[in-house]
């Protein structure tokens, strides 16, 4: 069976507003899809992520990092929801609940310096 090695299949694990979750999702892809800019509000609005690395995991990929003006967690250290989208600029990421500002990404070196400390 699956879902006993991917125990995440399970419907019974469905997180509560997943439905609306992933409707927003889509129809954000579908204004992406368009070529229509992301409204500055919008990213104003959307919480800064800094010091960040991306990491993978079988739910998908995830940022890592220090977020700050996060309406639910505050401002802390957090991993992300699944990535879907992200600018090529490196100024925003869409994941599954929000889009994030993108700050300073956490350098390799950085982190070295960090476990050294």
């Amino acid at each position: 069976m699956l879902t006993r090695q991917f125990p995440f299949l399970d419907p019974a694990r469905i997180e509560p507003n997943l439905a609306r979750r992933l409707r927003a999702l889509a129809d954000d892809c579908e204004h992406l899809e368009l070529r229509r800019p992301i409204s500055p509000v919008l990213l104003e609005k959307a919480p800064l992520l800094e010091d960040w690395v991306a990491t993978v995991t079988p739910l998908g990929l995830h940022l890592v990092g220090y977020v700050t003006g996060h309406f639910l967690q505050g401002d802390r250290r957090i991993a992300t929801s699944p990535v879907w989208f992200a600018d090529p600029d490196g100024t925003w990421a869409r994941t599954l609940s929000r889009y994030y500002r993108l700050g300073r990404p956490l350098h390799r070196d950085d982190a070295l310096r960090a476990t050294r400390n």
